[in-house]
């Protein structure tokens, strides 16, 4: 799964997206960029622009594997999890449990804020969705944060 790194004494765990999967989309990506220059709609704007777009999204996703820009972060300062269209990052005592839920049919983990820091943060609630598995078992990925907790912190509900 994913191996802890030291670093001057302190453990660092890095989870990043599975690389297989991530390759896969990239090249889904670049098929349909390669398949939008060859189909014409008649309007070779509009071709163009959907090749541009494709081939765009499709070197950004080949630069986020390669220099693993979407990744969840976790040391003894707390949490970083950034993706593509956002970027969380929580002290550990900020963070009062992780939960496990179903959402939409689907497995979600759920970071459970302390009130004063979801107040401070401006959430309307302490319970936000905390989607860091990158293609990960579910599973895995909750044992390893509810792990990193501190001592006492992490107790059943």
């Amino acid at each position: 799964m994913v191996r802890p790194e030291e670093k001057a004494g302190e453990t660092v765990i890095v989870i990043k997206p599975v690389w297989w999967r991530q390759l896969a989309f990239t090249l889904l990506l670049g098929v349909l960029a390669v398949f939008f220059a060859a189909l014409d709609f008649g309007w070779q704007f509009f071709n163009t622009g959907l090749v541009g777009v494709f081939g765009f999204f499709s070197l950004l996703n080949l630069l986020d594997q390669m220099c693993s820009w979407s990744r969840l972060r976790i040391d003894s300062n707390g949490y970083s999890l950034r993706t593509w269209f956002r970027k969380l990052e929580f002290r550990i005592d900020e963070v009062e449990n992780f939960l496990f839920t179903e959402y939409m049919a689907r497995d979600l983990i759920l970071a459970k804020l302390t009130d004063s820091a979801a107040t401070e943060r401006g959430f309307p609630k302490a319970e936000i969705p905390f989607p860091c598995t990158f293609g990960r078992p579910v599973n895995e990925i909750f044992e390893t944060l509810r792990n990193s907790l501190p001592e006492g912190s992490s107790m059943l509900e």
